[in-house]
């Protein structure tokens, strides 16, 4: 296995960290100024009932996401002079790609709890 290079190891890293901030951007404006939509945001049941019920989701989201996130971004810095070691190199970016998903789970499932748990309104 042969090393991927300095400038594809930093654009895989630059990569990984859009797509984090990128998540995060979403999910914090969706929690603050975006309103419930159909084009942004967690998009669960749960939290498409109310208003209160996507502002809640979507704050729990951000909270237990933001860990995982800066975990993803931690290791896919630290994985560019790796690429020296491709074994390595590989490894890490699958562990920063593991955060990522983890972020995205935990995210949906904090959300839908917490969206879940915010009682509906009289109709």
């Amino acid at each position: 296995m042969t090393s991927p290079g300095w400038l594809a190891a930093v654009s895989c890293a630059l990569l990984v960290l859009v797509v984090n901030a990128a998540i995060l951007g979403v999910v914090s404006i969706a929690s603050n100024e975006l309103g419930r939509n159909h084009a942004a945001g967690i998009r669960l049941p749960s939290l498409m009932r109310s208003e209160e019920a996507w502002r809640a989701g979507h704050l729990a989201a951000r909270k237990v996401m933001l860990p995982f996130l800066i975990a993803a971004a931690v290791v896919v810095v630290i994985s560019i002079p790796t690429q020296l070691a491709p074994a390595i190199y590989v490894v890490l970016l699958g562990i920063s790609l593991a955060c990522t998903l983890a972020a995205l789970g935990a995210g949906t499932l904090a959300a839908s709890r917490a969206a879940r748990r915010v009682a509906p309104r009289a109709q």
